[in-house]
């Protein structure tokens, strides 16, 4: 049997060579990406969502970190806590308010994160809707002109538009208790005015009727 090539010899000699030094290379960058991962630490986030400056809490926001399953929403009451990490940027969104943006920094020590989230409100007006049975106005006047009346329906509006008729239904038909409350007020006024009128006498005739009085025939 022929040995094995110079080269073929050397490459298996180096195979555990280089799978040492690939194991050492893994080991000294474990503990870097440690420490990288250890920067973001646990932090529970907890405060009070309230409508802008007044101390109304507002309930169902939603509070999380987009991306992730890190989420809750406020109580009835406003009051919210929910875990994150530091570097996280946590979003506070509800219908009819705008979105409102947090920032843990990096460099936050503590455990805990206290805040009063003020959120303003951004009411949306929903454009208004004509509920029409017909496509266009235009349909809509060709539908009323075909519209077609029964011959009894017509006879009935025919005689009630009738001039005599409406006449005879004002004599005949009997006021109400408002009506006959506005009646008696004009008389009351009408009695009112003819009590204080007083009879005019042209300033002419006065020294005909002296004249006549003297005379005895003052009925001229």
């Amino acid at each position: 049997m022929n040995p094995l090539p110079q080269n073929h010899t050397w490459r298996f000699k180096s195979l555990p060579g280089l799978l040492l030094l690939f194991l050492i290379g893994l080991w000294l960058a474990l503990p870097q990406q440690a420490a990288a991962q250890g920067q973001k630490r646990v932090v529970q986030l907890s405060g009070f969502v309230a409508v802008g400056d007044s101390l109304y809490g507002v309930a169902g926001v939603s509070v999380y970190v987009p991306g992730t399953n890190r989420g809750t929403q406020s109580n009835q009451y406003g009051f919210f806590s929910v875990p994150v990490l530091t570097g996280d940027s946590v979003v506070f969104s509800a219908i009819g308010y705008k979105k409102q943006y947090l920032r843990i920094p990096k460099s936050y020590s503590s455990n805990s994160y206290s805040i009063i989230m003020q959120m303003q409100e951004d009411p949306t007006e929903l454009p208004t809707v004509d509920v029409f049975p017909w496509a266009t106005e235009r349909d809509f006047r060709i539908a009323v002109a075909n519209v077609k009346l029964p011959d009894e329906g017509r006879a009935i509006a025919t005689r009630n538009l009738d001039p005599e008729r409406l006449e005879e239904l004002f004599r005949t038909t009997p006021m109400d208790g408002n009506a006959n409350f506005r009646f008696w007020s004009q008389q009351q006024q009408q009695q009112q005015q003819t009590r204080y009128l007083y009879p005019t006498i042209s300033p002419f005739a006065i020294p005909a009727l002296i004249d006549a009085i003297f005379k005895g025939n003052p009925d001229k």
